[in-house]
């Protein structure tokens, strides 16, 4: 894969991994938000309630101001509640509030009675009565209202400053208007008609509104609006939302850097590629000079003694060895290109090794023993050349890398499922498991401290995964140290 496709790839890897992290983020806060916003209308049922408990404790009270009934400062006022067989349930009280008869729910109420304005007693009452079996609740608070109504009307104005008190405690602020509705007695009659309506909320667009009636029998309920509870919920979240919004930034800014930074190793890349093939090019030239003038100081000039033989000769090789990386340099830059194609065509495993063989032969420096355990029939879909040369490395390296003497080698192959193995094995002195991780890696050697008694530029085996890789095929290698290695080459 060239540096463009893998820049490419990874830009892609992390714009998708952005999108699925703003989709889960958006998908988490809509659920809470979700849960806040339900959380938001219990807590305003229960402030509705709470609020109408407190305003009718607040009648009760002027009702027995009223009739010289108020102690000298507190009063026990006792409610009982029952259930005939029709499910009807009755409430009475004492001084025409105490109940006729012995009850089966009892809920007894002691209210300290101080300033008109002073709801701290009833606040205090409610806490330790108000969650009573739920039933038994509603039942007395209806009850209430049934008895209390009649006696003396409900103070809307109460209500509401009570209400407005109940919101705040539970971190509900915002703009709300507070009506008094109540519904039609005659079945012909639509809709509701307000009792108590404020112009301001009008004005608002899309109000959300929740309704809370006095009791099953009663025409009358109370009909909260509020002009944006969709800001409240997003109050309660600012902590959440706060976080959630720098730590996006942090990972976007972090993904940023991150490409930049790829970015700007990609450039480093290409510009160490082209001076590489420019410089390859530029060497070309004068190693054909030299190599020419060489060859024909050795075969055409006078005759020459050995000495400068002898010399010629190393300078003929080295020309030939520099030659031979130069080609491979421009090679492994021609793959890297877009434009590169293979050129398959089908090939005898057997002769292509044989071949080979035949070539080490005359020119290895060692003591070398090959054996070809590769059946005739066996053929390969494959590019020639670089088959010839993946080869070739191979077995280059485990003569190069050879410390017993003989150097064994051993080509084999086998074939099924239209799947073909080749495999180079020799008796060399074995890769660290440790360096097996990197021994494909481009420019990796294994290191052997100051002795470079093996010449090499770590281009052999980078240059044989990367063709197999573009062959569809993978290079792989098993290694005991001391006791030789096995590289394989599997193509599907």
């Amino acid at each position: 894969m060239n540096i463009r496709l893998r820049f490419k790839l990874i830009a892609l890897l992390i714009a998708l991994s952005l999108a699925g992290l703003l989709v889960f983020q958006g998908y988490w806060l809509k659920g809470l938000y979700d849960t806040l916003y339900k959380q938001m209308e219990i807590n305003i049922e229960e402030a509705m309630k709470i609020a109408d408990y407190k305003e009718l404790f607040l009648r009760i009270r002027a009702i027995k101001k009223e009739q010289g009934a108020l102690g000298p400062q507190t009063q026990e006022i006792y409610f009982n509640s029952e259930a005939d067989s029709s499910n009807q349930h009755t409430m009475s009280g004492q001084s025409s509030l105490l109940p006729k008869e012995q009850p089966t729910s009892h809920l007894e109420l002691r209210i300290d009675y101080g300033d008109e304005e002073d709801f701290s007693s009833i606040d205090s009452t409610l806490t330790d009565y108000l969650y009573v079996i739920g039933e038994v609740e509603d039942m007395v608070q209806q009850a209430m209202h049934a008895n209390i109504d009649s006696i003396k009307p409900i103070d809307f104005k109460t209500y509401n400053k009570l209400l407005t008190s109940e919101l705040e405690a539970r971190n509900i602020v915002t703009e709300h208007e507070l009506v008094t509705i109540y519904k039609p007695i005659n079945e012909h009659e639509k809709g509701w008609m307000h009792l108590e309506k404020p112009e301001r909320f009008t004005t608002w667009k899309n109000p959300v509104h929740f309704d809370y009636p006095l009791h099953n029998e009663s025409t009358l309920l109370y009909r909260l609006f509020l002009k944006s509870p969709t800001s409240v919920i997003l109050t309660q979240m600012k902590g959440i939302l706060i976080s959630s919004f720098l730590l996006l930034l942090l990972i976007i800014c972090a993904f940023i850097y991150l490409l930049r930074t790829i970015l700007k190793q990609k450039t480093v890349e290409e510009l160490k590629t082209d001076f590489t093939n420019n410089m390859t090019h530029e060497l070309k030239t004068p190693i054909s000079v030299s190599y020419a003038a060489v060859d024909a100081l050795l075969n055409f000039s006078d005759p020459v003694n050995e000495k400068q033989k002898k010399y010629l000769t190393i300078v003929k090789d080295q020309l030939i060895h520099l030659t031979g990386l130069v080609e491979q340099i421009l090679t492994l830059a021609v793959e890297n290109r877009s434009t590169f194609r293979l050129r398959p065509e089908t090939i005898s495993l057997n002769e292509l090794v044989n071949s080979l063989i035949e070539q080490y032969k005359l020119k290895a420096s060692k003591p070398v023993e090959f054996t070809c355990s590769i059946p005739e029939d066996i053929e390969l879909v494959a590019d020639r050349t670089h088959l010839y040369n993946m080869l070739s490395n191979l077995i280059d390296n485990a003569i190069k890398y050879a410390d017993k003497e003989p150097c064994r080698i051993e080509a084999t192959a086998r074939q099924d499922d239209h799947e073909t193995t080749i495999s180079i094995t020799d008796n060399g002195p074995g890769i660290s498991e440790a360096n097996q991780r990197q021994i494909f890696d481009k420019f990796f050697r294994v290191p052997s401290g100051n002795i470079h008694n093996v010449k090499g530029y770590g281009l052999g085996l980078y240059y044989v995964k990367d063709m197999m890789g573009k062959h569809g095929g993978t290079a792989r290698v098993e290694s005991v140290p001391g006791k030789g290695s096995t590289f394989t080459l599997h193509f599907k």
